[in-house]
């Protein structure tokens, strides 16, 4: 079965590039492609459902459909679909489509990996992906040939830092499994991975390249790396805490991990502050959502790795939802200076609808489902002491505050100039609110998530 998933998005991947390398074949075929990405999700959910998910398994060699996939790949593919099938109808870069599916490919890869070295090599080709999305970037709202250049350059060197030291912590973790006297060893080895890890999701402080993504990167790009990429970078987190759970066992390391991972989630809510375009703004909440799993991973805790995994699946949908309705924002008003958008609300009521419930989802509130990780979240912070809660509140609080305000702004606040009647077709206005809808339903019934996420957990001992 993991060969028939990963098949079914590579030859939809290829379908695409294709598409994208003749010219106009995308807009003549939009609605049959469309029809390929209903096809490919439908029966990429449906082999999942009818399948039986093994339990977590110890990193080796070939590919496993286990309880972690189980839990993610779904929302994973239904906030791509989201994304590549929008893109088929609006005015953006041909290769949009082809992006998307890509690294979509390449994370249901990483997703069913039991092999360690596969997976940084399918975390490092997402990145070349997301890369290529800078370089063949049509010329548009923000579109600067030198500000991709000099992004791109950034952007390279990093991520072939991160590999490298997921690939030392990885070679040291192995030697460590035989040489277990060297007590001094797991501490280097989760200092060197937090690094790697870092620089591969985006988390604070190591989030130079983030924003520049977000702002420079054409959309599909942007959701590749803060929907696909970023969670492949937490299914690797996952998957080398559960082989080896000496990591976080340690109290003094997991003391110092929760201490970063709150910490960055505040940083991140406080910068948001001092953006003025949206797209960075965007990149910065990003993170914020980053330090919370982080810190739910970080806990060892059965509460902690509950919420966090929920905001993890949930994100896989909300943040390509927020960084569209984005785009289809500043492209209406052909702006992407916060202070130079407004009254969009009322030319674009379907996608202000699919905004505000991806804002929900992304700071945790009811009716999306995020809410009840967040409420698992609050449980472990309040067990770990007062100012891990005050610190997770806080973040929350200035990420309401910033969230708040852009929003108003973008949506009901007063335009410089007179906003024109939308020009999009219908079909993505009804994408967004249709993912909109389903981040509610994962609200109300919470349970979707839930069981499979007790099942995985209970293959996880080490966790208290």
């Amino acid at each position: 079965m993991p060969l028939g998933l990963i098949g079914l998005w590579l030859v939809l991947s290829l379908l695409l590039v294709v598409c994208s390398v003749v010219p106009g074949s995308l807009q003549r075929l939009r609605w049959v492609l469309l029809g390929a990405v209903i096809v490919v999700l439908a029966a990429s959910a449906a082999l999942v459902w009818m399948g039986h998910p093994e339990p977590l398994p110890r990193f080796r060699g070939g590919l496993a459909f286990d309880d972690l996939s189980h839990v993610l790949l779904p929302p994973l593919w239904i906030g791509a679909a989201t994304a590549i099938a929008s893109a088929l109808f609006l005015p953006s870069g041909r290769y949009e489509p082809a992006i998307g599916a890509l690294t979509t490919a390449a994370a249901t890869a990483g997703v069913l990996s039991a092999n360690a070295l596969l997976t940084i090599a399918l975390l490092q080709a997402g990145a070349l992906i997301v890369l290529a999305g800078l370089l063949v970037h049509d010329e548009g709202l923000s579109g600067h040939p030198l500000l991709n250049v000099a992004t791109s350059l950034k952007f390279l060197t990093l991520t072939v830092v991160s590999g490298a030291c997921l690939v030392m912590a990885l070679l040291l973790s192995t030697f460590y499994a035989v040489n277990q006297d060297r007590v001094e060893l797991p501490r280097i080895i989760a200092a060197v991975f937090v690094v790697g890890f870092g620089l591969a999701a985006g988390a604070v402080p190591f989030y130079f390249h983030v924003p520049d993504v977000f702002d420079a990167a054409p959309a599909l790009a942007t959701v590749s790396l803060a929907g696909p990429m970023q969670c492949l970078a937490f299914v690797y987190l996952i998957r080398t805490i559960g082989n080896g759970p000496w990591l976080v066992t340690d109290q003094h390391v997991s003391n110092v991990l929760v201490g970063g991972a709150l910490a960055g989630a505040v940083l991140a809510s406080v910068l948001a502050f001092g953006q003025r375009r949206l797209n960075r703004i965007l990149a910065f909440n990003a993170m914020r959502e980053v330090g919370w799993i982080a810190f739910g991973l970080a806990s060892a805790s059965r509460g902690g790795w509950t919420g966090a995994l929920v905001l993890l699946a949930i994100r896989c949908v909300s943040q390509p939802l927020l960084i569209l309705t984005a785009r289809a924002a500043q492209r209406q008003a052909g702006q992407t200076e916060l202070d130079k958008l407004g009254e969009l609300a009322k030319v674009l009521p379907l996608t202000t609808f699919a905004w505000l419930v991806a804002i929900f989802a992304s700071l945790g509130l009811p009716p999306a489902g995020s809410f009840w990780g967040l409420a698992a979240l609050l449980r472990v912070s309040l067990s770990t002491g007062g100012l891990a809660t005050a610190a997770l509140l806080g973040s929350g609080l200035f990420g309401l505050w910033r969230l708040g305000q852009t929003s108003y702004a973008v949506f009901w606040g007063r335009a410089r100039s007179f906003v024109t009647p939308s020009a999009d077709p219908w079909a993505p206005r009804w994408i967004f609110a249709t993912a909109g809808a389903g981040l509610i339903a994962a609200g109300l019934a919470p349970r979707l998530l839930q069981s499979p996420i007790d099942q995985l957990l209970a293959g996880l001992p080490f966790l208290r």
